[in-house]
């Protein structure tokens, strides 16, 4: 690699990981042309500064952790679509092929959110399932921060109560 240009390497990360890529990102997004996005994204961002790859000792990890990245982002770009939509949060409660959802998705927590208002479970997915702050969610819901903490704290008080109750009735 020390005779190559750093723009040749990173066309040659490219051609050698550009399938494992798509292919990841597949799984995860259920989507080939958001697949293809997120990748034109990430390779994009490294050729903003392509002397970083001459640093990576391990290409293919390094390539999966900004891809994870880029899509994370890419979702936070489209949050105002995603929690308006009743019909991806329902799906997401049902998908639980994503490695979010094998955290994040649970019968309980299904019978939880089929109890909550649209705005709590917006509040609810935005914090625990895409991973945002407070200070993001109420930007994005005009909701003060210390009411949306109270409202996660209550949630998740009430997650834990259903649980335990299950439990106790198992």
């Amino acid at each position: 690699m020390a005779d190559k240009s750093p723009l040749e390497t990173v066309g040659d990360l490219y051609e050698e990981h550009y399938r494992y890529l798509r292919n990841f990102l597949i799984s995860l997004t259920k989507n080939n042309e958001t697949a293809d996005d997120i990748i034109q994204e990430l390779f994009s961002r490294i050729l903003t500064n392509p002397e970083s790859v001459l640093n990576v000792s391990y290409s293919k990890s390094w390539l999966i952790k900004g891809a994870k990245n880029t899509l994370l982002d890419h979702y936070k770009k489209k949050r105002p679509v995603l929690l308006e939509d009743e019909r991806l949060i329902e799906q997401m409660l049902i998908d639980t092929n994503t490695p979010e959802a094998s955290l994040f998705v649970s019968e309980q927590l299904e019978a939880v959110l089929g109890k909550l208002s649209d705005t709590d479970k917006a509040i609810i997915l935005a914090k625990e399932y895409y991973g945002y702050d407070y200070k993001e969610i109420s930007d994005l819901l005009d909701i003060p921060v210390p009411t949306l903490k109270s409202k996660v704290f209550r949630m998740r008080k009430k997650l834990i109560q259903e649980r335990s109750k299950e439990h106790d009735g198992a």
